[in-house]
């Protein structure tokens, strides 16, 4: 028996700040030995708590000569109670726990591993043994990929975390990533105001996004196919600076797919792939990610109050729904990190209107330079200043996350949520009535319990639009080493929300918006074409699961 302390690997790269601040939580980790036939051993722990349940990790490793169609055995001393189980088939009986295989993670080589996860209600605890048994993978072992399926196409793949080879990475995601297909950006037109908003672009960028992530934390990662993580993220990145293909900057409602680009973009100037890129490359790179973060003070910065973004298409407030402003003001934290906040605010304070479209159009950067064109000359005194929102210097990169976090989670956790939409009695709940781990605490996503020109609007799909963001900004704060639980006493209803976002998607969750009606938003297909799973949720779940979940 091993006793490891959860989440060591994260925690260390974090930087001592983290390790102060943030109670990692002590697990007993049981390893079993392959019985006769088994081939192949588990290892359980436990990597959240919370006051009424606790969040349960099991590693499955393949044993000599592999495994295929694997299933766990364990039970609970206590009256723990399964509640929501990922990437296998969960079931209990009593205090016995059974897990078996999903069809994408069924197959593992010697010494190959994946991940299953479950929600619990009941105190944390530890089963006394573990055992894995499964069919030997036949002569000559079974294939190294561990599933050909892509998550973001099949429903209930890869919506927890697996495991990569030295990584809190899942490797069927990893497998997708490196094959997804190259990110390029449309320009914006009169039919199509907002194309970072399209699920294609915010998936892409969820790809970019989690490559950055993977590389910057285990720059050996590969695909199954062989292809390494960071080749895979070179050519996303001299795609996207090719010209023709970048985010156009608007500042606005964009900021869904453009924040997960910018917080890429600091992640790979940070990361061992930046040393690989041309230098002309590099350049187009800060240039990009210069041209996002003037357009998020355009737009954000306490002393504007503008109707649109730069490209002048309308529809725009700053005191917007948090999944407006998570995306762009995250945008904005990502431009301080990548250039330095005293820096930043020089760059603002000098921006030179003319000179900067000139770069733009040099560059080939044709999306961003039109609307730049688009917001003119004018544009100019409003970007040159030092960003300040809601009080916020670009120094208090921490308050500014902070302030993200309290806006985007500040509604009691409830399950159902009554009012009327259009006129009718209407109720917004958790499909199969169940209820929330959650329920009560402080605090669920703001847009669960609010209003719109409908009426009721509770919709886990706007909800998860803006956690997104505020994750992705809150893993590249920590990554980087500058997030401080101690300056951020939001983390504790970011994680209760995040928590209760998670459970709702995987139960599914009846949503009424402007243009819902009571449609069913879930982690595995629903609405289809342009739900949470259309726009990647799998990837940001993933990296939430190996870097943002540690408790402060």
């Amino acid at each position: 028996m091993l006793v490891k302390q959860g989440r060591v690997r994260v925690l260390l790269s974090l930087g001592a700040v983290i390790l102060a601040a943030c109670v990692a939580v002590v697990v007993v980790v049981t390893q079993s030995a392959p019985a006769s036939g088994g081939h192949c051993s588990a290892s359980y722990s436990v990597s959240k708590q919370w006051g009424t349940g606790f969040t349960t990790r099991i590693t499955v490793t393949g044993g000599s000569p592999g495994v295929r169609s694997w299933a766990l055995r364990y039970s609970y001393p206590g009256a723990q109670r399964l509640d929501e189980g990922w990437d296998g088939s969960w079931s209990q009986s009593g205090q016995a726990v059974m897990v078996t295989s999903a069809s994408w993670n069924g197959t593992l080589a010697p010494g190959a591993s994946t991940a299953v996860k479950a929600t619990f209600t009941g105190p944390a605890a530890a089963p006394s043994a573990i055992s894995c048994s499964g069919a030997a993978a036949g002569p000559g072992g079974p294939s190294p990929s561990r599933g050909a399926a892509s998550p973001v196409s099949t429903p209930g793949a890869g919506l927890g975390p697996g495991v990569g080879p030295g990584t809190g990475f899942g490797q069927v995601l990893i497998d997708s990533a490196v094959a997804a297909p190259l990110i390029g950006f449309r320009a914006p037109s009169a039919s199509d105001h907002r194309p970072g908003t399209s699920p294609t672009a915010v998936r892409e960028a969820a790809v970019l996004f989690f490559l950055a992530l993977v590389e910057k934390e285990d720059p050996r990662a590969a695909g199954s196919n062989g292809r390494t993580v960071d080749s895979a993220l070179l050519a996303q990145v001299g795609h996207l600076v090719a010209g023709g293909n970048e985010p156009d900057a608007d500042g606005g409602l964009e900021g869904w797919s453009h924040g997960l680009v910018a917080d890429a973009l600091v992640l790979l100037k940070n990361g061992p792939a930046w040393a690989q890129l041309p230098a002309a490359e590099q350049a187009k790179v800060a240039l990009l990610e210069e041209a996002l973060g003037l357009a998020g003070n355009y737009t954000y910065n306490d002393a504007n109050n503008f109707s649109s973004g730069l490209c002048g298409y309308g529809d725009f407030g700053k005191d917007y729904n948090p999944n407006y402003q998570d995306g762009y003001v995250g945008v904005e934290l990502a431009a301080i990190q990548f250039f330095g906040p005293a820096a930043w605010d020089t760059m603002l304070t000098r921006f030179d209107y003319t000179a900067f479209i000139a770069r733009l159009r040099a560059a080939g950067f044709t999306n961003a330079w039109r609307c730049y064109q688009a917001a003119g000359p004018a544009a100019g005194p409003a970007i040159a200043r030092p960003f300040v929102w809601m009080g916020h210097q670009a120094s208090d990169l921490v308050g500014i996350w902070n302030q993200l976090a309290a806006d985007t989670f500040d509604k009691p956790v409830a399950s159902s949520v009554s009012g009327t939409w259009q006129g009718a009695p209407v109720t917004a709940r958790i499909a199969g009535g169940s209820t929330s781990p959650e329920e009560g605490n402080c605090c669920m996503g703001r847009e669960f319990d609010s209003r719109d020109d409908s009426g009721l609007r509770s919709s886990a799909l706007y909800v998860f639009e803006g956690w997104m963001n505020v994750t992705a900004s809150r893993i590249v704060l920590s990554v980087l080493g500058h997030f401080s639980c101690a300056s951020a006493p939001a983390a504790a209803r970011y994680e209760v929300g995040s928590q209760d976002l998670i459970y709702k998607l995987a139960r599914g969750y009846v949503s009424y918006a402007l243009n819902q009606d009571g449609i069913l938003v879930n982690g595995s297909g629903d609405p289809r074409g342009d739900g949470p799973l259309a726009k990647g949720y799998p990837y940001d779940l993933d990296a939430y699961y190996a870097l943002a979940d540690s408790s402060c």
